[in-house]
């Protein structure tokens, strides 16, 4: 499910138990040349933050009846399990995406910085300019956005007299959680630009595998059977200016 989920499949993952404090760097310094005989370099000032990540069960249930199982079988309790593994992980991703969009534009000492660029209108170089704003740790950026943004990105493109990528060759990673260009009002977020990778993190304390309950009895005399998923994660934005937002 971790794979599919094209945004989880491609965020950084940890397997540490309890609560997780991450470190980032607010500000730094450059390092200088220093010449034989010279005076002394100064020291650097280093200014940190630190993110905590505290873990939230995510939780699936749907029930079935005893006449579907013993008609169906094993092969559809494999679908149900498959069906809420994939809700389970569909809603870590929008869950990450919205923490995305809640970072200031300035980094604070509990949580990392995402700038924004402000576009009145889809064009073909909107993209470009978010990517410019990316810091040269964030390697590996991608495009997140609603599909229906991404129509209206593809149309700007058959508009012009020539050839030319809106996305800059980046992949695209839809997720209809965040708004549409359309349906988005002034300040709203309608795509990011970043590395998930770089800037975001995963961690499961009891590890990736969604943990689920088989429950035949609570609902016997009803002749259901329950079946619940349950996925342990914390989710957090970890590194500044690893994402930029578009907004409208």
């Amino acid at each position: 499910a971790w794979e599919k989920e094209g945004i989880m499949s491609l965020v950084r993952k940890s397997y540490l138990k309890g609560n997780l404090k991450v470190q980032f760097e607010i500000s730094g310094e450059a390092a200088v040349i220093h010449a034989e005989g010279d005076t002394a370099v100064s020291e650097e000032n280093l200014v940190l933050g630190i993110v905590s990540l505290v873990p939230q069960s995510i939780k699936k249930w749907i029930s079935v009846s005893d006449e579907v199982y013993d008609l169906r079988g094993e092969e559809f309790l494999r679908y149900i399990y498959d069906e809420l593994a994939y809700r389970i992980a569909k809603k870590a991703a929008d869950t990450l995406i919205a923490k995305i969009e809640a970072c200031g534009t300035v980094s604070t000492t509990t949580c990392p910085g995402v700038p924004k660029y402000t576009a009145a209108s889809v064009a073909v170089g909107t993209v470009a300019q978010a990517l410019a704003m990316l810091s040269d740790e964030a390697a590996n950026p991608v495009v997140i956005m609603n599909k229906a943004t991404w129509g209206a990105f593809k149309a700007a493109e058959y508009a012009g007299s020539y050839p030319v990528d809106p996305f800059e060759g980046l992949p695209v990673i839809f997720n209809n959680s965040i708004r549409s260009f359309a349906a988005a009002t002034t300040g709203v977020t309608y795509a990011i630009v970043g590395d998930l990778g770089h800037g975001a993190l995963a961690n499961f304390p009891n590890g990736e595998g969604i943990d689920f309950k088989f429950d035949e009895l609570s609902k016997k005399k009803e002749d259901l059977i329950e079946v619940l998923g349950r996925e342990y994660v914390a989710l957090g934005v970890v590194a500044p200016d690893a994402f930029v937002k578009i907004v409208k």
